[in-house]
């Protein structure tokens, strides 16, 4: 889907002190990192897009049905998101995650985040 890539991450090195998983390395300018707890049954990021910010999403723990569409193209597609995951957004992207376990995920945003009702766009398309 244009706009969207996925990959899993990368050990990078190990050995016996310690393990190395690399997320990106140089794939965009992150200004805000959060991590999310979210509850097995849950609806996380409901049907919402952002005008400018790229975004990273890293599933640490756990497993989630995400649903996206661009807003360009129209192109619509599910993706099944597992532990070791990484997702690339572009802007202009809806995104509206399900999750069938209780679930951790690291999430980064090229732009600052201050508010959904700032940042984030509603959008009743998925």
């Amino acid at each position: 889907m244009k706009g969207v890539f996925i990959k899993k991450a990368e050990i990078v090195n190990e050995d016996n002190r310690r393990k190395i998983i690399e997320i990106m390395n140089g794939q965009m300018a992150v200004k805000n990192m959060k991590i999310l707890y979210v509850k097995k049954g849950e609806q996380l990021l409901g049907n919402h897009w952002h005008p400018e910010a790229n975004e990273v999403m890293y599933m640490l723990k756990g497993s989630a049905r995400y649903r996206m569409k661009n807003i360009d193209t129209n192109e619509q597609e599910d993706f099944d998101l597992n532990e070791g995951d990484v997702v690339f957004r572009t802007s202009r992207i809806v995104h509206a995650g399900y999750f069938s376990e209780d679930s951790i995920i690291m999430d980064g945003s090229s732009e600052t985040y201050i508010s959904s009702d700032f940042n984030d766009i509603v959008e009743k398309v998925l």
